[in-house]
């Protein structure tokens, strides 16, 4: 069950995600181009996912200080309202102001080292939550998580990224535990 839902929620992230960060973004705050092969080629710098990890620790904040209030929630109301806050529609406004940077900036380094982390995953080159079962897999989707994870990134990007990944790895594993089933 726990492959299903983590295959679910990748390929959701994977033919979702861009698109929404593609269509909030505008080309004069984006620092993004495009492949050749179509995906979304996001520029960073270690000053970025400096940013980045103090509004992703909002983030995290944000999420538990929400379940706490779901937990202790007198009434369906007041519980829908608390969960509610926990999704990303609420906790990436806060995460970027956090950080310090543009919404728009904040949710496509946000994305992008999502996508470089879930493949991580995938691959078991991180200790993650994620797993996915390749037997069940189409081609498409084994081919995507049998390639270099850090493929899509300029080589500066993936530089500063591996030399975030001991802090940033933590982090994201945290929060994909807290929303996953709620905490």
């Amino acid at each position: 069950m726990r492959t299903v839902v983590a295959l679910a929620l990748t390929l959701a992230s994977i033919g979702c995600g861009g698109q929404q960060a593609t269509e909030t973004a505008t080309s004069s705050t984006s620092q993004a181009s495009t492949t050749s092969g179509g995906s979304k080629q996001v520029t960073f710098t270690t000053d970025d996912l400096d940013k980045f990890e103090r509004g992703f620790r909002s983030e995290i904040d944000a999420v538990k200080a929400a379940q706490q209030k779901a937990t202790t929630a007198t009434d369906a109301q007041e519980r829908g309202v608390a969960i509610q806050a926990q999704w990303e529609t609420t906790t990436i406004p806060q995460g970027a102001t956090a950080s310090g940077l543009a919404q728009a900036r904040y949710r496509e380094v946000r994305e992008a080292v999502d996508r470089v982390f879930t493949m991580l995953d995938f691959q078991g080159k991180i200790d993650g939550p994620l797993s996915i079962d390749l037997e069940r897999a189409d081609a498409d989707t084994k081919a995507r998580v049998n390639r270099d994870a850090f493929a899509d990134l300029p080589a500066d990007s993936a530089s500063a990224l591996r030399a975030r990944m001991d802090r940033l790895v933590p982090l994201w594993t945290e929060y994909k535990k807290l929303v996953a089933v709620a905490g």
